[in-house]
C-alpha cells in the first residue's frame, strides 16, 4: 500500500485554483489487495493516512482519478474511518465520488465532513469503482478545526493559557479528547504560596481567571492544571 502526505493547507492562484492535473502518477492507485487495518475489511484496496499529532478534523476535498486513459480507476463507493492510535477505528461513513473527465480544469468534489472529530489516522477504503481493474484517487484535502490545537498524544489533552506576560486576568482553553472530566487549576508565586485553586467542570468554554483583586506584584508565577490524572505546569509573567 501506497502511503501519501495529506495536504492541510489551501492555495489560492488561478482561475481554477484547486485543479488536478491528468497525469497518472499524480495519485493513489492500488492494483492488488491487501490486509486492511481495520479487520472489518479483510483483504481489501486502501490507504491510511498518519497525520503525525491528533487534530480535530473539519471538511474536506476529494479529487478521483483524472488521468484520461484511466478513469475507470477511480473509485465510486468508498468507507472512511479514524482512529486515534491506528488500531481502534471509528467509521464515520461511506460516501460516493463521482468520475472525473480527464480534463485540466477538474476540480474535485466535497468530500467527507468530519464534524470536528479528534483523530490521528485517516483511513480510506474504495468498496467499488467505474470498472477498471485497479483502484485509485488524486488527492484528498483535509481541513483543521479552527477551535482545535494539537492534542498532547501521552495526555490526550492541551492547555492553552493566555495572555502571557498578563496584568490582571488570564484566559486558559482546554482541548481534551476526556469531555466531562473536570479540570482543576491552582496557581501558586515563586515562593511556593498558593493564590488560587478551581475547579472547571464545563471543558468546551474558555475559562475566565480573574486575578484583579489577589494584589499581585510584578513577577514568576506557576499554574499547574490537572486533567484525567495527569498534570501540566505553566510559568508566567505578570508584568
Amino acid at each position: 500500500m501506497l502511503l501519501l502526505p495529506l495536504t492541510v493547507i489551501t492555495v489560492q492562484a488561478q482561475c481554477y485554483p484547486d485543479r488536478h492535473s491528468t497525469t497518472w502518477y499524480d495519485g493513489w492507485v492500488s492494483c492488488e489487495t491487501s490486509v486492511n487495518p481495520n479487520s472489518v475489511y479483510g483483504d481489501s484496496h486502501w490507504i491510511m493516512y498518519d497525520l503525525g499529532n491528533i487534530y480535530a478534523l473539519a471538511d474536506s476535498k476529494i479529487w478521483n482519478a483524472n488521468e484520461p486513459a484511466n478513469l475507470d480507476f477511480g473509485i465510486n463507493e468508498y468507507a472512511v474511518d479514524i482512529s486515534l492510535d491506528g488500531q481502534e477505528w471509528v467509521n464515520i461513513g461511506t460516501f460516493n465520488l463521482e468520475q472525473s473527465l480527464g480534463e485540466m480544469t477538474y476540480e474535485g468534489a466535497d468530500g467527507p465532513d468530519f464534524e470536528d472529530n479528534f483523530a490521528r489516522f485517516v483511513l480510506i477504503t474504495p468498496l467499488s469503482n467505474y470498472g477498471g481493474n485497479c483502484y485509485g484517487f488524486g488527492e484528498l484535502k483535509i481541513n483543521i478545526s479552527e477551535d482545535s490545537e494539537v492534542i498532547d498524544e501521552e495526555t490526550g489533552f492541551t492547555v492553552i493559557v493566555y495572555p502571557n506576560p498578563f496584568e490582571n486576568d488570564l484566559n486558559l482553553k482546554v482541548v481534551t479528547l476526556f469531555d466531562g472530566e473536570p479540570i482543576s487549576y491552582r496557581m501558586h508565586d515563586i515562593l511556593g504560596r498558593q493564590i488560587l485553586e478551581t475547579t472547571i467542570e464545563d471543558t468546551s468554554i474558555i475559562n475566565y481567571i480573574d486575578l484583579s483583586d489577589q494584589n499581585l506584584s510584578s513577577g514568576l508565577y506557576l499554574l499547574t492544571v490537572r486533567h484525567n490524572g495527569n498534570e501540566k505546569t505553566f510559568k508566567l509573567v505578570r508584568k
